[in-house]
């Protein structure tokens, strides 16, 4: 395996085709050359003359491709809380993708696999409930028509932000948003389906529906509770941005007409088990009989972005809320060990289980403007935690600005991050008002 592994890096410097997020249009490639036929004369293996960075390694015959890509982006970061006073370094493999892609049946098939194998991620989850971090996508899809996608496995949520369509290779700042780390689960396991109808003139409508298990990629071990079910509705009112602008930020194909998508986001979850649905099965709680009883979950959002002339503008804005059913007597620990409460009364049972769930509202604003090969941009979040909610929002203001080369676009760039977290008023001290980070990040794809 490790010496197949080796054959395909090596490869990577005679190409073909880029791997690109599955909702983003297909491109051709140009300007290639046959390597070998069989013996029916069916082009089996196809190599770039001129390879570039991101193409990846494709295999292709009259009746499949098979495409392989690899990234990595490096982080190096520094912040302080009081003043520089003393500050915390911070060295990182952010990411360390390995991606695999196919297209069967004159592309009426399509698969992917993806694995982030930078595994230093530790779950706080013990004991037979874990979730698996380093799968990310692992999916079939099913394309009857240009127009209407069937997919089934594990891939990031339609009913997230828009944040969350968007590849952390293609983001304009270091990290999504403080909106979308408090609110979004991104990778779940379950059936989609997405779909594109025009609308008259330039409009376009693309609606999204889901069914997944609201656990992550928990799930994959147990499903807790009910289902997660989620709908979401994109309008271009001036047709498709360009080059598939609409999945990264920057204004990179520099619109020639302004392009804007509005999007509308619901999910509910019939029994949530974590503190937004990323890891499943990290508290589960039941009746006086321990049979499992859950709390629900309800989330909805509005985003938008606007694209022209090298300029860009974000927003979204997410609301969170659960109910508590009347019942629960008692907890699971990790073991499976059932404990009941014990001199609580039914408003403190439903204090303690909002307290660890994710609930409030989020805003996220942010712009920039790309000229030649930099692009600059700032970025505002806020983040409004409800009374019972878990502690997600001890900082809930961040101001964010970041300065970006391209040298090949998202394949190749270089990321020069500074912000600032504010404490909220109660948690500031005469010493601590808030975080001050900067951060360098370098991303290549190939």
């Amino acid at each position: 395996m490790r010496k197949l592994f080796i054959l395909l890096l090596c490869c990577c410097a005679f190409n073909v085709a880029k791997a690109q997020e599955d909702d983003a249009p297909e491109t051709t490639t140009e300007n290639e050359e046959q390597s070998a036929k069989d013996q029916d004369h069916t082009q089996f293996l196809r190599l770039k003359r001129n390879y570039q960075l991101g193409d990846g390694l494709t295999l292709e015959s009259s009746k499949m491709r098979l495409n392989f890509t690899q990234s990595l982006q490096l982080l190096n970061g520094m912040s302080t809380l009081d003043k520089f006073k003393n500050t915390s370094p911070q060295f990182d493999i952010r990411r360390a993708r390995f991606n695999f892609r196919g297209f069967l049946f004159n592309d009426k098939v399509y698969f992917r696999l993806r694995l982030n194998l930078a595994g230093n991620f530790q779950s706080t989850t013990t004991g037979t409930r874990s979730f698996n971090n380093t799968l990310q996508d692992a999916l079939i899809e099913y394309r009857p028509s240009t127009n209407h996608r069937f997919n089934f496995g594990v891939r990031a949520d339609y009913a997230d932000t828009r944040e969350a369509r968007i590849e952390g290779e293609s983001l304009g700042f270091i990290e999504r948003s403080a909106v979308s780390t408090a609110f979004d689960p991104i990778f779940d396991y379950g059936i989609r389906y997405y779909g594109t109808i025009k609308a008259g003139g330039s409009n376009i409508l693309k609606p999204y529906v889901s069914v997944t298990t609201g656990d992550g990629t928990a799930a994959l071990q147990k499903n807790y509770g009910g289902f997660k079910y989620g709908v979401r509705l994109d309008w271009l009112p001036f047709g498709t941005f360009s080059k598939g602008g609409e999945y990264y930020m920057d204004d990179l194909a520099r619109e020639r007409v302004p392009k804007l998508i509005v999007g509308v986001t619901f999910s509910y979850t019939d029994g949530i088990s974590s503190a937004k649905g990323t890891n499943g099965g990290r508290y589960i709680y039941g009746d006086s009989a321990a049979n499992e009883l859950l709390p629900d979950y309800l989330k909805a959002g509005f985003d938008f972005m606007f694209k022209y002339r090298g300029w860009y503008a974000f927003g979204e804005y997410v609301y969170a809320h659960a109910t508590v059913p009347s019942g629960i007597a008692g907890e699971f620990n990790l073991s499976g060990k059932f404990t009941p409460y014990t001199g609580q009364t039914p408003e403190q049972i439903k204090a303690t289980v909002l307290n660890r769930i994710n609930l409030g509202s989020g805003v996220n604003i942010q712009g920039g403007y790309c000229f030649g090969k930099w692009a600059c941009a700032a970025r505002y979040s806020q983040l409004y935690n409800d009374t019972y909610s878990a502690n997600f929002a001890d900082q809930n203001r961040y101001y964010s600005f970041v300065g970006t080369r391209y040298f090949r676009e998202h394949d190749l760039k270089l990321n020069i991050e500074a912000g600032y977290q504010e404490y909220k008023e109660n948690l500031k001290t005469s010493d601590v008002k808030g975080n001050i980070y900067g951060q360098v990040m370098f991303t290549i794809q190939f």
